[in-house]
């Protein structure tokens, strides 16, 4: 299996999407140190299945998408599989804690194997691992840097926002 890749350029900056037969299989952030995107070949973005995941990005980014279709798949590795199948469950526009997955997983005391787990997520934005927040309300640590993490966000909140019949749309309520 030869993994395929392509860049696309979305408002947190560029991210290469990474393919490998029929699933999308990485979504990264410029600077990431993931050895699968040194691997492989570089595609044109007619590629079908890394022009699917850009064309749902996007439409995430405009506000068009709230929850993404695209055939992915995730690494079986018994415990952080279990964590990113739980990141799934997280509703557009909300957040939990890593203290509550643990729990929802029945494990209460592994929330920073939790956070260990979370950061190893594979699929940025897509399974959306920027919905995890600190016990306190915080934002705590992403892969893509914090700014990155507070915009999606700020983007999912205002959007439900909207999508509410809101339309204070200059509240920042991630100003930490």
């Amino acid at each position: 299996m030869v993994l395929r890749h392509t860049l696309t350029v979305t408002p947190v900056g560029e991210l290469t999407l990474v393919a490998e037969d029929e699933a999308l299989v990485g979504v990264y952030f410029e600077h990431d140190s993931d050895s699968t995107i040194d691997t492989g070949i570089w595609v044109s973005p007619a590629d079908s299945v890394l022009s699917e995941a850009a064309d749902q990005l996007h439409a995430y980014f405009s506000g068009a998408l709230t929850e993404f279709s695209i055939n992915y798949s995730l690494p079986n590795s018994t415990f952080s599989s279990r964590v990113w199948r739980e990141l799934e469950t997280i509703p557009y526009g909300h957040t939990t804690t890593y203290g509550d997955i643990a729990r929802a997983l029945r494990k209460p005391g592994a929330a920073r194997a939790v956070g260990s787990a979370v950061g190893r997520n594979p699929l940025s934005i897509i399974v959306p691992c920027h919905r995890v927040i600190g016990a306190d309300g915080t934002i705590t640590g992403y892969a893509g840097g914090l700014d990155r993490k507070r915009y999606l966000l700020q983007l999912e909140y205002r959007q439900l926002s909207i999508r509410n019949g809101q339309t204070n749309d200059s509240l920042d309520i991630f100003s930490l």
